[in-house]
């Protein structure tokens, strides 16, 4: 068989093709991400680092909700989709859709009853900060906004058609970032905690658009397919096994994680900083310097997204071979970017003095680095592990990573010659040992003749 190259000796990309959705995919969460760094730039100037920290804190209790409701539910049902699709369409989809929002309604309904009864006492004990709590309101809402955007589109993604769910993210996040510019300029006097609460109020909006987009066009294109002969219906069983051990992993993972980010201001504090100083010192970490070092991220994220319905369906057929290829491919595309993260790193203190109109060090630029780079290998590692249906592993190592974490942070960051370092060392050094774990299983993995 012949290969057939373009006239200037180069193989097309084939459409529909892993590269191809990969190379649409990284061009989207590129534009997602230039669209965010710019986004950050004017909220810094209008908001104030302080309360880009409050809003960081609040934000924690919106990522253990999506861990705890979402984050499972998107895995299953892309893992799954990638199966059924090609045998069942969108009608055999279209029942895992339902399946997966029954049980994403009944856990949001249980958890929003304990954050809207215990508010105060969540902003003011677990948070630590008072401010939370009038924007804790609206977390329900969005959650719920956000998991019916989500399950259409792990459903686009299992499926293969990734322009949809681009398309959507894109615009979405062009709204949000228009709404939380106007309403903050439009309420300039506004006090800290209502400018966080506005924060989260245009998050909320903007995902109206979304979950309007993709369940309108998702039910469409089931009307266009409904002569399709419906042949496998994935049952509770196969459902629950990819979607627990995901959720617990993603629900452990974010409230260690953000255990870590609530006590950091803490511990700045006994290190001998003013609580606003801290406080602001988390707004510049997590708001401006990390977010620029994530740039490169945009490209792993692609990656990710695309492999774990190829991997899932490379594990189905017993296909070893193809799924060591794909990893070696990873490793290499993973290493390349990387260096991308370094360059930018070489800029980072300047880029964040004319941007953000704050002075970093080098030192914490580095450090900061690494962990982004260990963040990507971890990425594709348990993107395959997920493929792999190696969820129960990956909630282990996960486990021990963020404890880790924690366990350093609460130590090194209180100590006034490390400080901020130390909140960096600690998520580094954490994320390192999960690397390792789970690089250490998935080599063990692929070595074996048969799953």
């Amino acid at each position: 068989m012949y290969k057939h190259y373009n006239v200037n000796g180069v193989m097309p990309v084939k459409k529909g093709s892993i590269v191809y959705r990969s190379i649409l995919l990284a061009v989207s969460n590129v534009i997602l991400q230039i669209l965010g760094f710019g986004f950050r730039i004017i909220l810094s100037r209008i908001a104030g680092a302080e309360v880009v920290g409050i809003n960081s804190l609040t934000m924690q209790m919106y990522s253990i909700f999506h861990a705890t409701c979402i984050g499972g539910m998107s895995v299953a049902i892309t893992t799954l989709t990638a199966r059924i699709y090609e045998k069942g369409g969108t009608i055999a989809v279209s029942k895992l859709i339902r399946m997966g929002i029954s049980i994403f309604l009944g856990m949001l309904a249980f958890l929003s009853a304990i954050l809207l009864s215990l508010r105060l006492d969540i902003a003011e004990i677990l948070l630590g900060d008072i401010r939370t709590a009038q924007a804790l309101w609206l977390i329900p809402i969005c959650i719920l906004l956000t998991g019916f955007e989500n399950v259409y589109k792990a459903a686009y993604i299992g499926m293969g058609y990734i322009k949809k769910a681009a398309l959507s993210e894109i615009i979405e996040q062009v709204i949000r970032y228009s709404l939380v510019v106007t309403f903050l300029q439009l309420n300039p006097d506004a006090d800290q905690s209502t400018k966080a609460f506005l924060m989260v109020l245009g998050m909320t909006l903007s995902e109206l658009f979304s979950v309007s987009f993709l369940g309108i066009s998702f039910h469409m294109k089931k009307r266009r397919e409904f002569s399709r002969r419906f042949t496998e219906n994935p049952g509770l069983s196969d459902y629950m096994h990819i979607a627990m051990p995901s959720a617990f992993t993603s629900l452990l993972t974010n409230l260690l994680s953000s255990a870590a980010i609530v006590i950091f201001p803490m511990r700045l504090v006994v290190a001998g900083y003013s609580e606003t100083d801290a406080v602001s010192t988390l707004g510049v970490i997590s708001g401006m310097l990390e977010p620029m070092l994530f740039l490169p991220m945009a490209f792993i994220g692609a990656l990710c997204t695309v492999l774990l319905p190829a991997i899932s369906t490379h594990f189905e057929h017993y296909d070893l071979v193809s799924i060591r290829t794909k990893l070696k491919k990873a490793a290499f595309i993973t290493l390349l970017i990387s260096l991308l993260t370094c360059l930018i790193t070489a800029f980072a203190p300047k880029l964040t003095l004319i941007l953000f109109k704050q002075e970093v060090d080098m030192t914490l630029s580095v450090l900061l680095c690494v962990k982004v780079i260990i963040n990507m290998f971890i990425a594709v590692c348990v993107s395959f592990m997920n493929g792999m249906l190696q969820q129960k592993k990956i909630l282990v190592f996960s486990i021990i990573g963020e404890a880790v974490q924690l366990g350093l942070i609460w130590l090194l960051a209180g100590m006034p010659q490390f400080h901020i370092y130390g909140y960096v060392i600690g998520m580094a050094t954490g994320d390192l040992l999960r690397l390792i774990l789970t690089s250490l299983d998935l080599k063990a993995l692929i070595k074996k003749e048969r799953f």
